[in-house]
């Protein structure tokens, strides 16, 4: 009932706010360089984001008009040609998490069941909705950005740092360029410039050098700046174009097909890995990348969005699973699950 409950809010809250922000991506939609139509958007906004999002949480209760038109910005950018080593690297990279896809890289461990991920689910659920859904709110995430390009930008910005860096970093871009999104702006105006204004995130030399890499690389591809065909992608296609990009693998990959293409992937930060690791939900060697295989295999589609942000806020406020934690009593939150878990097998 509590996941019912939730989900019928969230359903309704989805439509109200879909219908809400339709005006403000219309003005995303002006300070972005990608160049879908207006009535594309509307009708993406309207349909996509309402039933896909009221979906993905309403299936928790079964568990106990204008053409796409040719970007004429920056067209005087000139990307370089990729290299044999670029496109080596990028099938290899594509091999090795595709060996694993759809299935875990570890067959014979046998955690977190489905219920043990329900019964996490519900708990956490009672900790950490509010503060969950107030990120929702944020109109930074990715979750309420209409296009793939900029939705893959913002994942790179928030690599290896807290949320709050990555805003930082957004707030500079916006102040020296305008949006985040101002392509040709970004593109035209150097390394140095863009180093200088998302120093305040952390990262920013590597960063800047992954922006720029997928700037010049989607135009080269496409003479624009736009993935939004990916939308319309299989999951297969959409990862393996993703992570065809240089520097960008799957942790950002899943992070843009589970907030703007709305597909249904378990994505691994370091509070979740974290956490995985203190409650046996992975094996002790697994690598992240290999944590994020099994766990995006093994838990239920219904519960992976939501129990993604509800992992994340408990690793930021546990006193057991912070990060440099010293605390010697245990998470409470892992004594309640073993303990219902017990309940049904006494």
């Amino acid at each position: 009932m509590l996941i019912y409950s939730m989900a019928l809010r969230r359903s309704t809250r989805a439509v109200t706010r879909t219908a809400q922000q339709t005006p403000s991506h219309a003005m995303k939609r002006r300070h972005s360089g990608s160049s879908t139509g207006e009535e594309t958007l509307s009708k993406r906004v309207n349909s996509r984001a309402a039933n896909r999002s009221a979906k993905r949480d309403a299936i928790a209760q079964n568990s106990d008009g204008d053409k796409k038109k040719p970007n004429d910005q920056a067209s005087n950018v000139k990307a370089e040609e990729p290299t044999a080593d670029d496109s080596a690297g990028a099938e290899k990279k594509w091999k090795a998490w595709s060996a694993h896809a759809t299935s875990t890289p570890y067959p014979d461990f046998g955690h977190p069941t489905n219920r043990e991920c329900q019964i996490a689910y519900d708990i956490l659920h009672k900790l950490h909705n509010t503060a969950v859904e107030a990120e929702f709110e944020d109109t930074n995430t990715p979750e309420t950005i209409p296009f793939v390009l900029d939705a893959l930008i913002v994942a790179v910005l928030s690599q290896a740092t807290s949320w709050n860096n990555a805003k930082r970093a957004m707030d500079s871009m916006k102040d020296t360029y305008g949006s985040v999104f101002a392509y040709e702006e970004i593109y035209n105006g150097g390394s140095e410039k863009l180093q200088a204004t998302i120093r305040c995130g952390g990262l920013h030399i590597r960063k800047t050098k992954i922006i720029m890499s997928i700037l010049e690389e989607v135009k080269r591809r496409y003479g624009r700046w736009n993935l939004d065909h990916l939308l319309e992608a299989s999951d297969e296609d959409a990862m393996k174009e993703l992570m065809s990009y240089k520097y960008v693998g799957p942790k950002s990959a899943f992070v843009v097909m589970g907030w703007c293409l709305k597909r249904n992937r378990f994505t691994v930060d370091t509070h979740v890995y974290r956490i995985a690791g203190l409650w046996g939900w992975r094996p002790k060697e697994a690598s992240r990348e290999n944590t994020q295989l099994h766990l995006d295999a093994v838990i239920p589609p219904e519960l992976k969005f939501k129990l993604h942000f509800f992992l994340i806020q408990h690793g930021r406020t546990c006193p057991a699973c912070r990060g440099g934690s010293k605390d010697t009593k245990g998470c409470a939150v892992l004594k309640e699950v073993k303990q219902e878990l017990k309940k049904k097998t006494d």
